[in-house]
């Protein structure tokens, strides 16, 4: 397989992640954003050179769902989860619940609890598109990306109503029926961030997409093989087992795509968890965040050459860090990742290149040399 070198696929995970005797249990405590109270869990202290680790829960959820993980996280780096905007026992806000006033919340939050970036973000569920347009929004302040069973933010209305045809019903409004039955008497909060939800889907998730990509960055994405059970007295408006078996073959291709577009991409998918898998494999999730944060962790021989090099006015050479690994790109021309050969030369072989740094006594990248086909340019750093 192709891809294997960067996706990982196995219909049983066996991870050994020892539990640690020093887990932190998080502490709990109240913010101001935009006029209301939002509830927050933090455990951990912040390290040189780690990204800070973000929570975002799934639909309906709190930041208490993520516990063990958290506490043993909060080993490595500072850690936080709260509670959205009324969910579990943040007050309500009267801003719209759409995707981009959920991603600037979280960047609200992070902002009042004084935790600087980068950060590595965790999202489950409804979580899961939350940070992908955190992501798209603020590129600058994401080192790595972690979802959980992610929403799915690829699925078009096309792919909507082909899962509905597998699943022998022409309703492609599923999830709007299925809330219908769900949300009797649930709080306000929860309620309006359903009707964005629905919305979204009506539209195909579109607005899940139009901030853009995130940013390349080490990225894991869980995905449970094993079909989630109703609720009691929730029914199912077609053949759920076919619905679940044609909408995980979409995930995994969308995902797939996720993955495979990213250096430090993996894809795992699960047969041991349903759609919890913080709760059944919750070593699994942890896992996948010493992976990211291990990648994204800052490494600052490579910091200190990271700069826009101009060969011309209007053409320059950008070199950008992803944890261990330093990106080129031209100007107009896509990104490239480099192989390191010594601390100030490394190799594009794609193109059969070669740069070579030279350092200024504060032992920063100052200029850049490209050599290719026996001819060398020099780029100053702006």
């Amino acid at each position: 397989m192709m891809m294997m070198r960067r996706i990982t696929w196995t219909l049983s995970m066996f991870f050994s992640v020892a539990a640690t005797l020093n887990a932190q249990r998080p502490a709990t405590s109240s913010i101001v954003v935009d006029g209301h109270t939002l509830v927050v869990l933090t455990a951990g202290e912040s390290k040189p050179g780690v990204p800070a680790i973000v929570f975002s829960s799934g639909f309906g959820a709190g930041a208490v769902t993520w516990g063990d993980v958290q506490s043993d996280v909060a080993t490595l780096t500072k850690t936080i989860a709260y509670d959205r905007s009324g969910v579990g026992e943040s007050q309500p806000s009267t801003r719209p619940r759409t995707i981009q006033n959920l991603a600037d919340e979280m960047h609200a939050v992070l902002a009042a609890t004084h935790v600087s970036p980068p950060y590595v973000l965790v999202g489950h569920s409804y979580g899961g598109p939350i940070i992908h347009t955190f992501a798209a929004r603020y590129p600058k302040e994401v080192a790595g990306l972690v979802y959980v069973d992610p929403t799915d933010f690829m699925q078009t209305r096309d792919d909507i109503c082909a899962v509905a045809r597998a699943a022998q019903t022409t309703d492609c409004n599923m999830l709007a029926r299925l809330n219908a039955q769900v949300l009797q008497g649930a709080p306000p909060g929860l309620v309006a961030e359903a009707r964005e939800i629905e919305r979204a889907e009506a539209d195909g998730f579109t607005v899940f997409r139009v901030d853009g990509d995130a940013p390349i960055v080490p990225t894991v994405v869980l995905l449970a093989g094993k079909n989630q059970p109703l609720p009691p007295g929730v029914t199912f408006p077609g053949d759920g087992d076919r619905w679940f078996a044609a909408f995980l073959q979409q995930r995994i291709a969308h995902f797939s795509s996720v993955a495979g577009r990213l250096p430090d991409g993996a894809l795992v998918l699960t047969s041991a968890s349903d759609h919890f898998i913080y709760l059944t494999e919750p070593e699994l999730v942890t896992w996948g965040i010493r992976r990211v944060l291990a990648a994204a962790s800052v490494h600052p021989e490579l910091a200190r050459l990271v700069g826009d090099y101009a060969f011309a006015p209007t053409v320059s050479m950008t070199i950008t860090q992803s944890g261990g690994k330093l990106f080129v790109q031209l100007t107009g021309q896509p990104k490239f990742a480099l192989t390191q050969e010594s601390p100030t030369a490394f190799a594009l072989a794609l193109v059969g290149a070669r740069l070579e740094f030279e350092l200024d006594p504060a032992g920063k990248g100052a200029s850049v040399t490209l050599v290719q086909n026996g001819i060398r340019q020099i780029a100053k750093r702006k």
